[in-house]
């Protein structure tokens, strides 16, 4: 790529100055913009002005890595105001305006440009421009489209390990903010960044430079609010697309990929993107070891394998959560307290407090052409002693029956003991046959009564306190019941006056959400999530392996859908973003900071992550070839598995995404049943190294390790 080399120094954004007291009891480092700052050559103009902030930390001291990334930043602009490119370093030269033996050395000073890593200083060392530094030192690099700016946010600490006996102690550290630019005569594709990054022979830019052509080829439209168009699956081809995501552009595989195979830590991958900060999201292909032994090795890593009485491609099964009858159990993580205090209903309604209201009769007719007997002037009743003797259908609707109960005895505990009435057919005649012994039926419900009730906020039941049964005859009238044979229930009912003898008045008592932020704070783990870390806790942590994994975001988007009117608390019906193009259309980007899951960002993400693995996402199925059912696209394998994409809270059951055993991504029952479990990691930038990416020849991250 051939450039106009023009440089153009871009000076003074103000001094930096460190001091440093006798023992760390007072340490002031300033940085501020005390004028715009403009050079202009020709048409090519850069502008770089400060925003806001100052750095003023007043007795200091070193601090973590964790809470350097707290401080407040000091944020500028560079804009480029010319119609032409521009690529440009952002360095930080030190001034020798304080003698040799007096200054800060560069090593004690951690930097943190944006929400990148915090790294020392001295650690990017660069050509200094001005007369007066003595040292240089790269905080960023970048390019600027024409007439687009960009902002930057810088955060400067001592770092934690400088200790009382480095020589840090009344040193003075004064530094100039510059900027180098220069023309180039296009903007540099991803691949052109790629490889000035990491070489021609990079695996990564290999990746890269198969993306087919955005306009002319077989990939989904990427729309300009940069939501993605599916609108069919692919089966017979493989390809990669490309498509924005949190940190720049992705580029994902998709349909009949057969060269995105890598084999990590023991265990077979498949490769779902490169993500836009360059490292590579990869999902669980099977054990390694065990899928070499086998006899039908290939066939098992052929795309499309399907063979649903085995389980290669997952680590086992979980459910996403035991408990799913509240908004919260939607979340990878979820809340503390998910219900509030119950409300009790300000109008009466009714409510049926006996089920077994029953026909009785004291005699009745039998069809011989029909076989069904007919109670004589049947009657209703609540089970009670007087209706020994009685016949009944045992139904409160019908008086006609083909089976009859004669009541021979009276029980108010397990129900009447009866004497079954049976009709046979003989040479096409039905005949009365009466039973010869003795059977119980339950001929009351019996419902719990409690004089009070307690309300559990952790799982939302209320539990009856001083508790009885007894068949409803309104004596019941100031009591709370469940109006079952429970004694615990999620919807619970005071018991106001008698309506009849089958139902009575009632207040109903019901549970409460609370707050949307509340309910869905990054708490407690869900049970997939448990089953996840346990995974990776025995495979990766702590292993050579460890070093290669990325602390890239995975995404459990609980922002509403285009279509919800609920409020995500409680028991509310409400509807979530998942891929669809009812929905918003597949987006690659996480809606919410709280969802973006993290270890340890906390500028982009959440932070909430124990370890660096997730799960697939909803988007990224629909875009790999699952918009519907397919079982030529490289993420099908013939069994249920979770994504961690949630659908809705249907009003009694938490519902989250999975693929179906056809490989459509679809929308499960609950998240209380059990389903595949496929972890998903991210490998760092560059970090494969050998390999074509086929089955038999995955790429891996060195020739032995």
């Amino acid at each position: 790529m051939e450039k106009k080399k023009k440089y153009i120094l871009l000076g003074i954004i103000g001094a930096l100055i460190v001091l440093i007291g006798g023992s760390f009891a007072y340490w002031r480092l300033t940085l501020t913009q005390t004028e715009t700052n403009e050079i202009a050559s020709s048409c090519f103009d850069i502008i770089l002005t400060n925003e806001q902030n100052e750095i003023n930390l007043q007795k200091a001291a070193p601090i973590s890595d964790e809470d350097g990334k707290k401080l407040t930043p000091f944020t500028f602009t560079i804009k480029n105001n010319c119609d032409t490119y521009a690529s440009y370093t952002i360095n930080l030269e030190l001034l020798n305006t304080v003698s040799e033996e007096s200054r800060l050395s560069a090593g004690f000073i951690k930097a943190m440009i944006d929400e990148e890593e915090p790294f020392l200083l001295n650690t990017t060392p660069a050509t200094k421009t001005l007369e007066n530094a003595y040292e240089a030192y790269t905080l960023t690099t970048g390019y600027l489209d024409a007439n687009e700016e960009r902002n930057y946010s810088l955060r400067l600490w001592m770092d934690e390990d400088v200790t009382i006996e480095d020589d840090a102690m009344n040193k003075q550290l004064e530094s100039k903010i510059t900027i180098t630019a220069s023309y180039i005569d296009h903007m540099p594709t991803d691949y052109e960044k790629c490889v000035e990054e990491y070489g021609e022979d990079s695996i990564q830019c290999s990746i890269i430079a198969d993306v087919s052509d955005e306009e002319t080829g077989p990939c989904p439209k990427v729309n300009e609010d940069g939501t993605v168009t599916v609108n069919s699956i692919e089966s017979t081809n493989g390809y990669i697309c490309s498509a924005p995501d949190d940190y720049g552009t992705s580029y994902y595989y998709r349909g009949n990929v057969e060269n995105n195979w890598v084999k990590f830590a023991g265990f077979y991958w498949r490769i779902l993107r490169v993500n836009g900060d360059g490292s590579i999201r990869m999902i669980y292909a099977g054990d390694a070891d065990v899928i070499d032994a086998l006899e039908n090795k290939a066939e098992v890593l052929k795309n499309g394998y399907n063979d649903s009485s085995t389980d290669y491609t997952q680590i086992g099964t979980s459910k996403y959560n035991s408990r799913s009858n509240n908004n919260a159990y939607i979340g990878y993580m979820y809340g503390e307290n998910y219900w509030g205090e119950p409300t009790i209903s300000e109008t009466t309604s009714t409510e049926t407090l006996n089920n077994y209201y029953y026909y009785y009769a004291d005699s009745y007719t039998f069809d011989t052409s029909t076989g069904t007997y007919t109670l004589t002037n049947p009657a209703k009743a609540v089970w009670n002693e007087s209706l020994v003797g009685k016949y009944t259908c045992r139904d409160n609707e019908d008086t006609s029956c083909s089976t009859l109960y004669y009541i021979d005895s009276y029980s108010s505990v397990s129900g009447g003991y009866t004497l079954s009435y049976t009709s046979t057919n003989t040479d096409g005649v039905y005949t009365e046959n009466h039973g010869t012994s003795r059977s119980s039926r339950t001929m009351a419900s019996y419902n719990y009564y409690g004089t009070g009730y307690t309300f559990d906020k952790t799982t939302g039941y209320f539990a009856l306190t001083g508790t009885s049964r007894s068949v409803y005859d309104g004596s019941q009238v100031g009591t709370y019941t469940c109006a079952s044979t429970r004694s615990s229930c999620e919807t619970l009912y005071y018991v106001e006056s008698t309506n009849d003898t089958t139902t009575a008045n009632v207040r109903t008592i019901s549970r409460t959400g609370i707050t949307y932020d509340e309910t869905h704070a990054n708490i407690n783990n869900s049970t997939i999530k448990t089953r996840v870390d346990t995974w990776y806790e025995e495979n990766i942590l702590g292993t050579e392996y460890e070093q290669y994994i990325s602390d890239t975001l995975f995404c459990n988007d609980r922002s509403f859908g285009s279509d919800n009117r609920g409020t995500g608390i409680g028991d509310v019906y409400t509807s979530y973003n998942y891929a669809s193009t009812g929905t918003g259309g597949v987006n690659l980007k996480c809606a919410q900071q709280n969802d973006r899951f993290t270890v340890s960002d906390e500028v982009l993400g959440n932070g909430s992550l124990t370890y660096p693995v997730g799960l697939l996402t909803d988007d990224e199925g629909y875009l790999a070839g699952g918009s519907s059912s397919n079982s030529g696209y490289y993420l099908y394998t013939g069994n249920y598995y979770w994504t961690m994409s949630p659908s809705y809270f249907g009003g009694s059951s938490a519902i989250v995404r999975g693929v179906y055993p056809s490989g459509d991504v679809y929308t499960y029952s609950g998240v209380s049943n059990s389903f595949g479990v496929r972890p998903v990691i991210n490998l760092k930038p560059n970090s494969l190294k050998l390999g074509d990416g086929t089955a038999l020849n995955p790429y891996t991250v060195e020739e032995e390790i």
